[in-house]
């Protein structure tokens, strides 16, 4: 697979001791509870509650549905180095920068996925990808690479190793890294944010405040933000999957100047019913291609119909009344 951009290099007027030397909180006197075996790097050894010195936790603004599973998120940073952030869209992040992501159902821990940069550039090829199922008594973790169906009785599947590249590897990716950015770390929630990144110092060109906004009324900028965190990846880019692009775009004046309205609203679509034949038509959410694909998902050995088309299972009611509600506010005039 080509990478996603190429190689990049921060500029090199800033002394040493400008830059952070970590990012996590001042150490504290915390049990470590009983001994256990957790993903590399993410807690301090013998540990699955403390986490190791300068990781830090995080929280997008817009979640990425997962069948109802609760996540956590992680990373962590070299001390010295910086996000390059010159296009403030797409980030590129400096090698050796760890995440992590632990999927959870009624409180017990199932997944942690794990991807840290490994060479310079940007592209799914500079990072390395591993995924860990948790034992029941959550005390180790064991690598899985062929990935789990219904793990450890649950609904939650874990994904096969070879898969990361469908949605790591997109035309919206960027840097692989998806749920951290300007858009997504642009509130004011727990965990680390884009304000703090900017006063920390592990940006490598300022986040002006307001510059990441999502545009629109309370409902379109709810829709927006869902399409660019859970459509965005494939849909997004300079070249998105079948010309539809969902990603929010830096500095937009207006909704209707986002690439959501000028590819979706009143674009005949590639994939049609009878009933639909638009990817969005104004006021009309079943006759919009878009919400009957994210309201579908699919029979086995039937034609692959559902958006995401893979990693879910279930229907997202709650993000299909996010999109149902935009697309109702959307007066007839705007497609024109």
């Amino acid at each position: 697979m080509e990478d996603s951009a190429t190689d990049v290099q921060l500029d090199t007027d800033v002394e040493d001791s400008d830059l952070p030397e970590d990012g996590g909180e001042e150490d504290a006197e915390i049990d470590a509870g009983p001994r256990c075996v957790g993903p590399p790097g993410l807690y301090i050894e013998g540990s699955c509650s403390v986490l190791a010195e300068g990781v830090m936790r995080y929280e997008p603004e817009y979640w990425l549905w997962s069948d109802g599973t609760d996540k956590d998120r992680f990373v962590w940073f070299p001390p010295g180095t910086r996000i390059d952030s010159r296009t403030m869209g797409e980030w590129s992040y400096p090698v050796g920068t760890r995440f992590w992501k632990t999927f959870s159902l009624d409180g017990r821990r199932l997944e942690t996925r794990f991807i840290e940069k490994t060479r310079e550039g940007s592209g799914i090829s500079r990072w390395s990808f591993q995924t860990f199922a948790w034992s029941e008594d959550e005390s180790v973790v064991t690598e899985v690479t062929d990935g789990v169906v219904d793990t450890a009785g649950s609904t939650h599947d874990i994904p096969s190793i070879s898969a990361c590249g469908v949605c790591h590897g997109g035309p919206g990716a960027g840097d692989v890294v998806l749920g951290f950015g300007a858009v997504q770390l642009n509130h004011d929630r727990e965990g680390i944010t884009l304000e703090d990144l900017d006063e920390m110092g592990w940006l490598s060109d300022p986040a002006p405040a307001g510059l990441a906004e999502v545009p629109g009324s309370p409902e379109t900028q709810e829709a927006l933000g869902y399409m660019h965190s859970n459509c965005g990846p494939c849909h997004g880019g300079e070249r998105p999957q079948g010309g539809l692009n969902l990603q929010v775009e830096i500095g937009l004046a207006s909704a209707l100047e986002s690439a959501a309205y000028r590819t979706a609203v009143g674009v005949p679509s590639e994939w049609q019913t009878e009933e639909a034949r638009v990817r969005v038509a104004p006021g009309q959410p079943e006759a919009s291609t878009l919400f009957v694909r994210m309201n579908h998902r699919n029979v086995p050995g039937g034609e692959v119909i559902q958006m995401p088309p893979i990693a879910t299972e279930f229907l997202d009611d709650e993000g299909l009344e996010i999109v149902r509600t935009w697309i109702e506010s959307i007066p007839p005039e705007d497609a024109e």
